[in-house]
């Protein structure tokens, strides 16, 4: 298991205390302390002992992986066989708080500098690695889990009510916000660098930005950046590795993904899962269909071994409840993006394959697979008339219907004109809450620009938030997950292309399909985006089964903040599906709420 977790006696807290509390519950995490003196206790989850290099007074802990490992070495005069460890403190050595300009991949880390009694805290540009703090009675408590935090806090922490009734509401989450009011979560591309006696500040260190690709003359040349970029980013993510396993939806990004990793590695080693419909779940599925038939495409296109190929076909918990404890346990509580229903095929992959690494195709649907249909934005923001009237001649009344809504939706702030409908169908929140009135829905904000919008899209919190709690579920397995497709030296590239590379015609995800040609064969290259199966293809079963299991659970309400059961059976829903999902929703945030009031 990889993560740190640790405490910095800022304000002379009860510091012995915490860490005793801490050690006491040493049995539910696999700690070997690391650094302990009279101003800082840090465990690392992984090393024995505290890794000095340079300088006796600088102390690393982490959990990363460095994409530009090799350029870094270089640069900093280090040994070919330097690991991330060596290499960040040595980029801290050299450029102190800005070492993390110049870091490329996925981690959160704290170093702790004894000299001058300062902790520096980090985490990637994209957000992928959690990293959380809390400061309380003069104590800073940070860490890779919620669950470890919690365990030391002298004082329990409060629920946040606000968080809980935007779940409730179904909104968006503010990226900082997390269960426990005063638990934040550091931002992605975001350090803190604080002394005892001082307070906390976040300081933004990395933005996504357009880089000059001048050097690029036609549209030929834009793919194969693209292509290269991609096949780097896989690269970086198999190295040190020996076993290596990648989801396989069907889709094109997790396909492209598979078959560039069957190029780039022993084909032995490489396994391959796919969440699919059995005969007991088959009936409970919208479609009856799963993606079985392009899955089965890609492994016969790439000359996988078939042995390789693996369906998880259900959950391993016992019942909903039992799932609901190892939400609790690995995310701390109620989190947003919860990814439990990736668990079963991370122990599955663990347990019976010994894979390392699992490489996911998200994000791709928020970056360089986007179905493009807002490409003409920028047209309109920058009045290219040009630009305008192509896009009018390529798309005729649909053209117009798209100008359209460029306007009604500039006027209500929202791409999303009729998704507050879905959302009052969908709301679970007491409409006595004070809360009703105060939140506002931002999940589909206006951005009159293709930039603005790709910008909101790309660094949107739920990239931040499924990615976090994806590795988090892996990591009880010792699995590492991987995202290709969140690369940014990839995402650099997207932001920075013409739009006229995303128009939607003569196919939707026009630049993935373009750029994938050589990866991907036509029939999966081409295939429609929806296909009526979903990512998890047993989800209906599975909704059903809870709904029985949760049948005999009374609501509590603790909180004020739900409606009743009753009060949710008579409203008026999408389907009688969503009203069963809907009610499960309830009780399961009620759970959680009451798991978490006083432990």
């Amino acid at each position: 298991m990889r993560g740190f977790f640790g405490i910095l006696n800022i304000n002379n807290g009860d510091f012995k205390s915490s860490i005793e509390k801490y050690e006491r519950s040493k049995a539910d995490f696999d700690k070997k302390a690391t650094l302990q003196n009279s101003t800082i206790f840090i465990d690392d989850f992984a090393t024995l002992v505290p890794l000095e290099i340079f300088e006796s007074n600088l102390n690393y802990v982490g959990w990363s992986r460095l994409d530009n490992i090799n350029e870094l070495q270089i640069l900093l005069n280090l040994n070919s066989n330097a690991q991330e460890q060596e290499v960040i403190l040595a980029a801290y050595q050299k450029w102190g708080v800005d070492c993390v300009k110049h870091l490329i991949g996925d981690f959160s880390f704290v170093i702790w500098d004894d000299l001058t009694k300062t902790l520096f805290l980090a985490k990637d540009q994209m957000g992928i690695r959690p990293l959380f703090y809390i400061e309380q009675n003069g104590l800073l408590y940070f860490g890779s889990t919620i669950s470890a935090i919690k365990s030391a806090l002298l004082k329990h922490p409060i629920l946040n009510e606000t968080y809980i009734a935007k779940e409730l509401c179904n909104y968006q989450q503010h990226l900082e916000d997390t269960f426990y009011k005063d638990i934040k979560r550091l931002k992605p591309a975001h350090c803190i660098s604080i002394a005892t006696g001082k307070t906390i500040e976040e300081i933004l260190y990395w933005e996504l930005s357009a880089i000059d690709l001048s050097h690029c003359k036609n549209k030929e040349d834009y793919y194969e950046l693209l292509r290269n970029a991609f096949k780097t980013a896989i690269l970086s993510r198999i190295r040190g590795k020996s076993t290596v396993g990648c989801q396989l939806s069907g889709g094109m990004d997790s396909s492209a993904i598979a078959v560039l990793l069957s190029r780039l590695m022993d084909k032995n080693q490489l396994h391959t899962y796919s969440f699919v419909l059995d005969d007991k779940t088959r009936s409970y599925s919208d479609s009856g269909i799963d993606e079985q038939g392009t899955q089965e495409e890609i492994i016969a296109y790439a000359s996988l071994i078939k042995e390789n190929h693996h369906h998880v076909t259900s959950f391993h918990y016992k019942d909903v409840f039992e799932e609901l404890n190892t939400r609790n346990k690995v995310m701390g509580g109620l989190a947003n993006s919860d990814a439990v229903w990736q668990d079963s095929m991370y122990k599955k992959a663990s347990n019976e394959n010994q894979v390392q690494v699992m490489f996911s195709g998200f994000p791709g649907d928020e970056g360089v697979s986007q179905n493009g249909n807002n490409y003409f934005y920028d047209y309109l923001n920058n009045f290219n008339i040009k630009g305008l009237y192509q896009y009018l001649l390529d798309f005729r009344l649909n053209g117009i219907k798209g100008v359209i809504h460029y306007y009604r939706s500039k006027v209500a702030k929202t791409t999303h004109l009729h998704y507050s409908k879905i959302q009052k169908q969908r709301n679970l929140l007491n409409p006595n809450s004070e809360l009703n009135s105060k939140l506002i829905d931002t999940t589909f904000p206006f951005h009159p620009s293709f930039k603005g919008w790709q910008k909101q899209q790309i660094c949107r919190p739920h990239t931040t938030l499924r990615a976090e709690s994806e590795g988090s579920y892996a990591n009880q397995y010792d699995i590492e997950t991987v995202y290709p497709l969140a690369d940014i030296r990839l995402l650099e590239i997207v932001y920075s292309l013409p739009a006229e590379l995303f128009k939607p015609k003569p196919y939707s995800r026009a630049l993935f399909r373009n750029l994938a040609i050589g990866i991907l064969p036509d029939k999966v290259r081409l295939q429609p985006k929806s296909s009526g199966a979903k990512t998890l293809a047993f989800a209906d079963y599975w909704m059903h089964t809870k709904a029985n299991e949760l049948q005999d659970y009374k609501i509590k309400n603790h909180t004020g903040l739900m409606l009743t059961e009753i009060e949710n059976s008579n409203k008026k829903h999408e389907s009688e599906f969503m009203k069963i999902k809907k009610l499960n929703t309830l009780k399961e945030i009620d759970y959680l709420i009451d798991l978490n009031l006083t432990s």
